[in-house]
């Protein structure tokens, strides 16, 4: 096998780019500055001396390591989608497990859901989809509606 193609799989880019098109994307530049890149294609690798706790229904598997990890190191997510990953994929039961806010598999677990549930959704903060209010100069809805009404003293009594 090439090193690209050892590199390609370890980076799981088929069906998405060339390799050689992501090394030279915006994506490969935002996994190099945050650091996950490296340390989890490299250093920690999904399978290396841990076991997979589980998937959410976003695609996304949970993975946590034996106990010679360091606490507060030893669970970890690998996102489906490896090039556009959005923390907000993260269901609130997952994301008490990774936080150590609990220690209860959510695949082993059910948690009882308030009354004020909602389904949850990953959001677009900060990309073109994301949520533009009304009057916001990205919403592709025109002003129909006037910002003030002048006061009028003779309609007031």
């Amino acid at each position: 096998m090439s090193l690209t193609g050892y590199v390609g799989r370890l980076l799981d880019v088929q069906n998405k780019k060339s390799l050689f098109g992501w090394l030279f994307s915006w994506e490969t530049a935002k996994a190099i500055q945050d650091g996950n890149l490296a340390h989890n294609t490299l250093f920690r690798g999904p399978t290396r001396g841990a076991t997979l706790a589980g998937t959410d229904y976003f695609g996304n598997k949970y993975y946590e390591e034996n106990e010679e990890a360091a606490y507060g190191r030893r669970r970890w997510v690998v996102f489906a989608d490896k090039f556009d990953y959005n923390i907000t994929s993260v269901p609130p039961e997952w994301h008490g497990w990774l936080n150590y806010v609990n220690d209860y598999n959510p695949t082993k677990h059910e948690f009882k859901k308030p009354i004020y549930h909602m389904d949850t959704y990953i959001t677009r903060t900060g990309t073109l989809s994301c949520y533009n209010p009304k009057g916001s100069w990205h919403n592709p809805k025109p002003r129909n509606w006037r910002k003030y009404e002048a006061w009028n003293p003779q309609q007031s009594s």
